[in-house]
């Protein structure tokens, strides 16, 4: 199975998304969606499950703002901040405690992350749509197959530089090798700091 995700696209999605996300099965929105129709123009290319950031507004307001679901046998949890200068937030310490999911997806930084803590993957796909703070934009891909859990970022803007019959350069961390690496640089990171 393989699962696209996104977040933080504040009303814009980057067109390179629908490429990236042409094959997958299902969408993960890490909030701060900024507009139902990037909702929308996702749901035509897999059922979607999002949840709210701290800059959505009505309607999108009135999504979860925590949600837990069970995709290919793994279970995921998306939460809008789920690190802050490298550590886990209540919010999302609460979460762990709650569900004990396998993978945790969030957002808020913009900053493209994989990481692994206490034995559960953190993924952070960085910004799909509006670049903020001069980041690159990013989704994540997430696979799931007898190899295990597996994610890797896919960095947009690369994408949008190559010419249409090059392969997608992308970042792949396996989950089990993935601990402390972080995409971009830690310089990036605290640009970010304080982001959504």
């Amino acid at each position: 199975m393989k699962i696209g995700l996104i977040s933080d696209t504040h009303g814009v999605l980057h067109p390179d998304v629908s490429r990236v996300f042409a094959a997958v099965d299902h969408i993960l929105h890490g909030g701060d969606v900024g507009s139902p129709a990037v909702l929308a123009e996702l749901g035509r290319l897999a059922p979607i499950t999002a949840i709210k950031g701290n800059a959505d507004r009505p309607p999108l307001s009135r999504l979860p703002r925590m949600r837990r679901v069970d995709l290919g046998g793994v279970r995921i949890l998306l939460v809008h901040q789920g690190l802050v200068r490298g550590r886990m937030t209540a919010e999302l310490e609460a979460g762990l405690r709650r569900h004990a999911p396998a993978v945790v997806v969030f957002g808020h930084s913009h900053v493209a992350m994989i990481v692994r803590r206490a034995g559960v993957l953190l993924v952070n796909p960085g910004g799909g749509g509006r670049r903020r703070f001069r980041l690159p934009r990013s989704v994540a891909l997430l696979s799931i197959g007898p190899r295990g859990v597996r994610a890797r970022i896919a960095v947009l803007d690369e994408l949008s530089r190559e010419t249409p019959a090059a392969p997608a350069r992308r970042t792949a961390v396996p989950a089990r090798a993935c601990r402390g690496r972080r995409t971009p640089s830690r310089r990036a990171s605290s640009r970010a700091r304080g982001a959504g």
